[in-house]
């Protein structure tokens, strides 16, 4: 987990999300974070495509690890939903529905799965175009056994990846079809509001999954419920891949968008991997996620409001936080648009923009991180 900021370029003003993850060497689960954020910059630093969030670089400063990606406004599809009622219509869907596969269809040529694909982790932007966001548990495919795991809700699970790690089958054959799966899930949490069996919590909603098929909505149309079907077919062998699923009726009828000429890619020069860069503490003007723990205090003694999880007015010598909203769902997730931030005196550290990896953050940890 971490908080994410706005981060401008004040040469050029361009944004970007930064993720900032502060991690302690004592921390026992410190070393699984970092295989994590590994996995995750390892992952994106591959990937360029249109609906999928842009990675543009990554540095350590001290004990915090900053990542720099695409800003995506007004942010996740799970957000959207709630502020459409819990339910969005079946042309929207339709549209939400391309791009996702789009993205899918992307990242599966590259032998890669997402494995956590739900609303809280696709990204929508203005223009409606949907990027796939929040790649801590995506996997590269690069022989036979796809070493799975039981990680994520269940709510947007597939059954053969509950049985797999079960039986101990990491047969990567039917891999792709876990992300369509979990499409299927989101198609029902966009049109509903709810992923399925939410209603059921731990081992008994890890039984409907193994058990049975989500539920289609009665309202959807019936090139939707055919959709619906052929993502929730219990043999894995037997769901189309993302790729065969662009062609169904359901999605023909959508909005045909350019998202390559809808979504141009931002010129953030800092981000260079092979240039020198100012200290993020340099660079970012307010932060967009605040992920606060109950009752939590903050300087001036202002408190976190346990129901709303707002923050009134915050400063702090390091940063200045107007009315920024808890978002427990979403790393990447946009509040709603604050104030206009006042600058806050930011010392300037310029340091090298570093790859993240294991033995980096290690050496950043114990203090031996040369820079």
């Amino acid at each position: 987990s971490g908080s994410v900021y706005i981060a401008t370029n004040r040469e050029t003003g361009a944004l970007c999300a930064m993720k900032e993850v502060q991690m302690f060497p004592e921390d026992p689960k410190a070393e699984e974070c970092i295989r994590q954020l590994e996995q995750e910059i390892r992952v994106l630093s591959q990937l360029k495509h249109p609906n999928i969030v842009q990675y543009y670089g990554s540095e350590i400063v001290n004990d915090r690890f900053y990542i720099y990606l695409e800003y995506v406004y007004p942010g996740s599809i799970n957000k959207y939903v709630r502020e459409h009622c819990g339910a969005v219509t079946e042309a929207v869907v339709r549209n939400f529905t391309r791009h996702i596969l789009s993205g899918l269809a992307y990242l599966h040529a590259r032998k890669t799965i997402h494995r956590d694909i739900k609303g809280a982790n696709l990204l929508v932007d203005s223009s409606g175009v949907v990027k796939l966001a929040d790649f801590g548990m995506a996997k590269h495919l690069t022989g036979q056994a796809a070493e799975l795991s039981l990680k994520g809700s269940p709510y947007w699970m597939a059954p053969e990846l509950m049985q797999a790690v079960m039986q101990k089958d990491n047969n990567s054959d039917v891999a792709y079809a876990i992300d369509i799966w979990s499409l299927g899930c989101t198609i029902i949490e966009m049109l509903t509001g709810k992923p399925p069996w939410s209603d059921y919590e731990g081992a008994a909603a890890m039984f409907k999954v193994l058990k049975e098929s989500p539920p289609i909505p009665e309202t959807l149309s019936p090139e939707g419920k055919d959709f619906l079907q052929c993502c929730f077919r219990r043999n894995p062998a037997e769901r189309p891949p993302a790729s065969k699923l662009l062609e169904h009726p359901f999605l023909r009828n959508s909005q045909q968008l350019d998202v390559s000429s809808s979504s141009p890619e931002p010129s953030i020069n800092l981000l260079n991997l092979n240039e020198r860069v100012p200290s993020p503490r340099d660079v970012f003007d307010h932060k967009l996620d605040i992920l606060p723990s109950p009752g939590r205090r903050v300087p001036n003694g202002k408190g976190v409001n346990n129901e709303t999880g707002l923050l009134s007015h915050v400063e702090t010598p390091d940063l200045t936080v107007l009315d920024s909203r808890h978002s427990p769902t979403s790393t990447l997730e946009s509040a709603t648009s604050p104030s206009p931030p006042r600058s806050a005196p930011f010392p300037k550290f310029p340091v090298p923009s570093i790859r993240i990896t294991l033995s980096n953050v290690k050496n950043a940890l114990s203090g031996r991180l040369r820079k």
